[in-house]
């Protein structure tokens, strides 16, 4: 399967795949290897979508060896990347010999969930699952632990999505309170969230770690909170309980598992304007409540 998404796509797309791998489906995953490394490294064989081979597929003139090499040998072909695209399924169906069935990245119908829309394209059953920690990545972020004096009352928090216009301005504020209530903070971020942490009241901070060490950090916290992201999908396939503060985007798609509750903001602030997801929209009160006491 190719998949083009970042990590919250890959994530809702998983309970898909994970039913078509309990059914015995031996899977190659064709996505980007950021994401790609959420997932439990014994249940897909993983390639990266930035391949060469993979831009040959929108390429013109012959097929590379390599590119036919890749793709040749599977009983099963789907893709989330070049619907629309005559040329791509052509070349795919050569290089792999077989009749792919190429679907539209995001073509939920109104009000279905995306887990639900790629199990639906996959002619699957999206099946309850939870991801795995790995015994490596638990072991460094319980030394993590024991260092910081995290205790048993951690709130870790990523205050990051992606797009500004996400990121709720009440962060700092509700893990002040969490510290208040004598609960520690672990700040967590990404490549993409740079500086996001500087004006977080943190205990310890998780910066550019590899994904089975955030997994890991979510699945020891006491509780998380974050934004519309990929992390908060991470959270509540690992166990974790928390908020997930939400502006624009509609939570019946995209909300994260039940364990992370979502308060919506769907309103625009009068006093702020749009591009921001502002403390009168969420107030810090009502995410503080929503975590409860430390």
């Amino acid at each position: 399967m190719l998949f083009p998404g970042a990590l919250g796509d890959l994530l809702c797309c998983w309970p898909g795949l994970a039913a078509l791998c309990a059914d015995g489906a031996a899977l190659t995953l064709v996505a980007g290897p950021a994401a790609a490394a959420a997932l439990p490294v014994d249940a897909v064989e993983t390639r990266s979508i930035d391949r060469r081979e993979v831009a040959d597929l929108y390429a013109s003139g012959p097929l590379g060896d390599a590119t036919r090499a890749l793709f040749r040998g599977y009983t099963r072909v789907e893709s989330f990347t070049g619907y629309g695209n005559a040329g791509f399924g052509a070349r795919l169906a050569e290089a792999s010999g077989r009749a792919p069935r190429i679907h539209p990245f995001r073509g939920m119908r109104a009000g279905e969930h995306a887990t639900q829309y790629y199990a639906r394209c996959l002619g699957a059953v999206a099946r309850r699952v939870t991801l795995p920690v790995a015994a490596d990545a638990a072991a460094h972020v319980a030394a993590l632990w024991r260092s910081a004096d995290l205790g048993e009352r951690a709130l870790v928090v990523h205050p990051g999505s992606g797009s500004p216009r996400k990121n709720w301005d009440g962060t700092a504020a509700a893990c002040t309170a969490w510290r208040a209530g004598g609960g520690r903070v672990l700040g967590v971020a990404g490549p993409a969230d740079v500086g996001s942490l500087e004006a977080l009241p943190c205990d310890a901070v998780l910066c550019d770690a590899p994904l089975p060490q955030v997994a890991a950090a979510l699945a020891h916290s006491h509780r998380y909170l974050g934004n519309d992201s990929g992390i908060s999908h991470f959270a509540g396939l690992v166990g974790a309980r928390g908020v997930a503060v939400f502006g624009d985007t509609d939570p019946a798609i995209w909300h994260p598992p039940d364990s992370i509750r979502v308060l919506h903001a769907p309103i625009v602030c009068v006093a702020c304007g749009p591009g921001r997801l502002c403390t009168h929209r969420v107030p810090v009160e009502a995410v503080v409540s929503a975590l409860g006491v430390p």
